[in-house]
């Protein structure tokens, strides 16, 4: 009975784990690579990492976040 319950406790400890998906995210302007971006990996557990995606045009410069 013991080895059932640390079995148990051992799949759902390594399903918790499993769910987290980890991002990460560069911000390009107007297609190039901005080395100085901070900030771009997190944890998400909800939603795909694309959605966080994000493209704004100002004053004919585009501002690119692409997460994977």
């Amino acid at each position: 009975m013991k080895k059932a319950v640390i079995l148990l406790i051992a799949a759902i400890a390594l399903f918790s784990f499993s769910c987290n998906k980890y991002c990460s995210c560069k911000h390009y302007i107007d297609g190039k690579l901005d080395k100085d971006y901070v900030g771009g990996n997190f944890i998400n557990e909800l939603k795909e990492c694309s959605d966080n995606n994000e493209t704004k045009i100002i004053d004919d410069i585009t501002y690119e976040v692409k997460c994977k």
